[in-house]
């Protein structure tokens, strides 16, 4: 019984130590990449053969994602690269409401001018408020400050009155700059071999054909020209839009005190201004509702004239009858 015991004791045990070995990884074919650096680089197999040095050398699309996942970006003729300047282009929008309309937009055309900016277009609508109705002024500004003041200028604009909304956005072109510079350095080299040609041309129908091919790249050139342009005036000068809302403050003020006969005065043609404000309502009622009250007034004017007529007709037949038991011979004396 004991050595059947220390049998099946034994088989198990071998059992056991062949399953550890089947579950043990294979580290010739596993391969892990943690792209934070934390796993290892897959590794070729032993039996297989040395790569040669132009086979170990990665492509470069694949050696800047390597080194992006393992050890940051290769910035390598890149436009991404950090020493890169970037071309930015900054827009600004501000809506602000002011009792101190004058004052305020002084101070955004001072600061502007201290900035070295410029007024790309300007609106100024309304008058000043002299009553408690009058609405007051309201300015639209579309402004031009150079980019490194963009945000000095924008806390200025932020500090005065009451602003009512705030928005800054930037738009990084660098993309669409430097292929469009690149693109122009190559149609200029372009330009410069067809005029190289042109020189050498030896035929009426060679001439013509260059001629035609140096005015198209001429154009397609002064049109890049311009597209640079344009964007070094908005990345230079960033756009700022001020929208500034003049608030009336009259309501608020106190009237000064008045003498008694300006008081008397000022009563009586209250009660003028009540009761011919009461007579506007009274007339537009009555206009208002004519479709009824016309119909309805007929209606009461014909039910007065049939109960006046009963009234009468009544009166008389108690006229004619005799009273009961009254004679009607004069009285004997």
């Amino acid at each position: 019984m004991k050595r059947i015991l220390l049998a099946a004791l034994a088989v198990f045990v071998l059992l056991m130590l062949l399953a550890g070995c089947a579950a043990a990884p294979n580290t010739q074919d596993s391969s892990s990449m943690d792209y934070f650096g934390n796993g290892s680089v897959a590794r070729a197999p032993a039996e297989a053969p040395a790569a040669s040095a132009a086979e170990e050398a990665p492509a470069p699309a694949e050696q800047a994602e390597y080194e992006y996942a393992g050890s940051g970006f290769n910035f390598d003729n890149s436009i991404m690269q950090p020493g890169v300047n970037r071309k930015i282009i900054f827009e600004g929008e501000i809506e602000a409401r002011t009792k101190r309309f004058d004052e305020d937009l002084n101070t955004i055309l001072t600061k502007l001018e201290q900035y070295g900016g410029y007024q790309q277009n300007a609106r100024v609508s309304g008058t000043k408020p002299e009553k408690w109705q009058d609405i007051g002024r309201s300015a639209t500004l579309v402004l031009r400050v150079p980019s490194k003041h963009f945000d000095d200028f924008m806390n200025v604009l932020k500090g005065l009155g009451e602003t009512v909304s705030t928005s800054v956005n930037g738009r990084d072109v660098s993309e669409e700059y430097f292929d469009t510079q690149s693109r122009l350095r190559t149609l200029r080299a372009q330009l410069e071999r067809l005029e190289a040609l042109l020189e050498k041309a030896a035929t009426l129908e060679d001439i013509i054909e260059i001629e035609n091919a140096i005015e198209n790249t001429t154009t397609r050139i002064e049109d890049m020209e311009v597209q640079l342009r344009n964007y070094d005036s908005l990345i230079d000068f960033s756009i700022v839009t001020v929208y500034l809302t003049e608030v009336n403050d009259l309501q608020t003020v106190k009237p000064a005190d008045k003498s008694l006969g300006e008081r008397i005065s000022t009563a009586f043609y209250d009660v003028l201004n009540v009761l011919a404000k009461f007579g506007e309502g009274l007339l537009i009622f009555f206009i208002g509702g004519s479709p009824i009250l016309v119909p309805l007034a007929i209606i009461g004017v014909i039910m007065i004239l049939v109960f006046r007529s009963r009234r009468k007709k009544k009166a008389a037949a108690r006229n004619n009858q005799t009273p009961a038991g009254q004679n009607n011979q004069p009285p004997t004396i």
